[in-house]
């Protein structure tokens, strides 16, 4: 059985690493039985759920794609609307940002993400988003994206609604609403449907509540490979859990897929991929010998808009540092700046055997000054668009000082002429941390930049 996370994903060539991986499960006839099979660690509770039903901008409920004009039909049947009133393919965000840039996008509305931390290249993401017109962003949190915004709605948690997740195994579960929101907060699903009705478009957006997008949901996933239908909020709640397909409502779920041995192609048989490599997209060069790679920490989710206001994760995880090889000639602590052609930051030095001599590893979840994602570079895969997160060149020196974790403080007051700008970070000193090299494989470096 092969299972990995992000990190295999997190190159300009992340779809050929996923497809050596599956071919070598398939070749050794590791599918379709017990102990066995390929599996993606999401980097969210719903990542597997959001791709099945269209959260990619290529792709439509239940798998379908955008472009297939046969998926097309269906779905504006089960929407209510003429085929012209479906966009063709959208962008990934990265090249979305490069579209703010050139003004192809004048504004854009951010659900829940932070790409001031999470996306590459910090200084062309913070370029594009300045350039746009209007920029709305809910969120639960104040992130440092929604500081640059005009317009904040605050949303729920998932913990203040119910909903619906597919996990890593495919399996649809239920979590349920474990407290009310604070005054004035609403829904993600009351929001979009509120700014749907005053938009001239409220009767295609008529869902008072989660349970009725996700009934939606199943008769727009019927028939399809991750079909839901027969799943219902009755059934989760009486099992625990449901895996896809469930064609009918007293289907038991699939558990196991292609036990069979039969695959979801037309002949049913296994297509081996051929795959060829290519060097990472950052050249190597004498000013830039070594390889930056970012990724997770235990502490952290994503990019800390969450973790970073926890009292016991932050003294657990204060800051980011850059873990190097003791042959550099750093002791713990000591300040190191990292160079990429993007830039450079000063990071504490945390020296242990458990990386190699060409490498250096820095955690993303804070935001500039001590970004790690102000220093990677914004290639993408050429199929998925997913960054190239996991290696870009870079050099080492020797700093007079750490760069410090910018405090967070409240935005100032927002002028309704005047664009909103991110305030400027207070300073604060960085905890004192321990001179203790991890054990190998103690820090996670698999991250997923949401």
């Amino acid at each position: 059985m092969a299972w990995h996370a992000r990190g295999i994903e997190h190159h300009s060539q992340g779809v050929e690493n996923c497809l050596s991986v599956i071919n070598l499960c398939t070749a050794t006839g590791h599918i379709g039985k017990p102990g066995a099979g390929y599996g993606t660690i999401t980097g969210q509770g719903n990542g597997q759920g959001g791709r099945e039903h269209g959260q990619k901008s290529d792709l439509l409920p239940g798998g379908r794609s955008i472009m297939n004009e046969e998926h097309r039909r269906q779905i504006c049947e089960i929407w209510g609307i003429e085929e012209s009133e479906l966009p063709p393919a959208g962008t990934s965000m990265m090249e979305m940002v490069w579209q703010m840039q050139r003004r192809e996008i004048r504004g854009l509305i951010g659900i829940c993400n932070n790409p001031f931390v999470s996306l590459p290249n910090y200084r062309v993401v913070k370029e594009g988003y300045d350039t746009t017109e209007f920029h709305a962003q809910f969120d639960f949190f104040l992130s440092e994206t929604a500081a640059n915004a005009h317009v904040v709605f605050p949303v729920t948690t998932w913990a203040e609604d119910e909903g619906v997740m597919a996990n890593a195994e495919a399996r649809v579960v239920k979590h349920n609403k474990a407290q009310d929101p604070p005054p004035g907060v609403r829904t993600d699903t009351w929001v979009i449907c509120e700014l749907a009705r005053r938009l001239g478009a409220g009767d295609k957006f008529d869902f008072p509540d989660s349970r009725s997008v996700f009934d939606e949901l199943r008769i727009a996933s019927a028939g399809t490979v991750n079909d839901y239908y027969g799943i219902t909020y009755e059934r989760l709640e009486e099992t625990g859990g449901i895996a896809w397909p469930c064609p009918a409502t007293d289907h038991p779920g699939t558990p196991r897929l292609f036990e069979d041995g039969k695959t979801y192609h037309p002949d049913g048989r296994i297509h081996l991929q051929t795959v060829d490599w290519h060097p990472p997209m950052d050249p190597y060069d004498d000013e830039h010998p070594m390889s930056l790679t970012t990724g997770r920490t235990v502490a952290h989710f994503l990019s800390g808009n969450q973790t970073r206001r926890l009292g016991a994760l932050v003294e657990q995880t204060p800051r980011p540092w850059a873990e190097i090889h003791p042959s550099h000639g750093f002791r713990n602590g000591e300040p190191v700046r990292v160079v990429t052609r993007r830039g450079s930051e000063v990071f504490p030095a945390l020296v242990t055997e458990a990386i190699r001599p060409d490498t250096v590893f820095v955690p993303y979840h804070w935001p500039v000054p001590t970004a790690a994602n102000a220093l990677t570079i914004d290639a993408l895969d050429p199929r998925s668009k997913i960054p190239e997160y996991k290696v870009c060149a870079c050099r080492i020196e020797h700093a007079e000082r750490i760069d410090e974790v910018p405090a967070r403080r409240s935005p100032p007051a927002m002028s309704p002429t005047r664009r909103p700008r991110s305030p400027e970070p207070t300073r604060c000193l960085p905890r004192p941390r321990r001179a203790v090299a991890p054990r190998r494989g103690a820090e996670a470096r698999d991250g997923q930049n949401d």
